[in-house]
């Protein structure tokens, strides 16, 4: 797998929410590869680990994800994007509290706007948006700017054996949090002749400070080897962002990518760990 980059120049890659749990990996690794410039576009604007010199390294600014002109004036300025926003109990799914503990930045939702419409879908579609419109001047014609999105595994139930009944029994605000997630994949996927999808599906994602998921990786990564169709192998959060970002640099790479491809790419990233 090629992940060189013709030209000196480093790429300009704008990361919304490169504060959070994924996304401080992908500036990580982004800036690791030496390929890109990295911007991250967040609530707060700050470096998570101000003592880390790959993050230091990146452009830290404050911005509202879902304010258009802010959206507009970022994107414009970059060759790539990456969607790391998220939320996993919105301000409707009375678990709110949870996000202390699940969230790696400990943001608090905002009341009223921090629903997963507004926080996935919304900030993504006008990302998108942005990004095509860039992709429609001429001095971009035939080039397909990278997009990636971080979605989840479950995303994918319905086309695996049982999961739709899986689905019907979920509590009804992981249906909401599925319904914004595949909002923004069948926005890139009706985008593919301008923009070119980086669609990461992981599971649970982990690392060894990460307590609250430690206990039940054992349980998913036993059913996914047993072949549970509806639960795939959970990941390390440095993969996932290994992986986006050996996706954003291999132009062969487009769509979903599941845990076995998510591995494939975090080994090729030719960057150490």
């Amino acid at each position: 797998m090629q992940l060189t980059m013709p030209g000196a120049d480093k790429r300009k890659l704008l990361v919304i929410g490169g504060n959070g749990f994924v996304g401080r990996q992908v500036c990580k690794y982004a800036v690791r590869s030496g390929k890109f410039a990295v911007t991250s576009l967040s609530r707060r604007g700050e470096c998570p680990k101000p003592n880390d010199p790959e993050l230091a390294s990146v452009t830290w600014v404050a911005g509202n994800a879902l304010d258009k002109p802010t959206v507009d004036k970022y994107v414009g300025q970059s060759d790539a994007v990456v969607h790391a926003i998220g939320l996993l109990f919105d301000v409707n799914s009375g678990l709110t509290f949870l996000n202390t503990f699940t969230s790696a930045s400990k943001s608090k939702p905002d009341e009223g706007e921090s629903t997963y419409d507004n926080i996935t879908r919304k900030t993504a579609l006008l990302a998108i948006a942005a990004l095509k419109a860039k992709n429609a001047l001429p001095a971009m014609m035939g080039k397909r700017a990278p997009f990636g999105f971080v979605s989840c595994a479950e995303s994918g139930w319905p086309d695996v054996q049982f999961g739709e009944q899986v689905e019907a029994a979920a509590p009804e605000w992981l249906k909401r949090y599925l319904v914004a997630k595949r909002a923004v994949e069948a926005e890139l996927a009706s985008s593919t002749g301008s923009l070119r999808p980086v669609i990461v599906r992981p599971s649970l994602i982990w690392d060894w400070k990460k307590f609250d998921v430690l206990p039940i990786i054992p349980f998913f990564n036993l059913a996914s080897a047993i072949g549970v169709p509806f639960v795939d192998k959970t990941v390390r959060v440095e993969d996932v962002g290994r992986s986006i970002v050996a996706g954003l640099l291999d132009e062969s790479v487009s769509g979903v990518q599941r845990f076995e491809a998510m591995e494939q790419l975090s080994e090729a990233l030719e960057v150490p760990r």
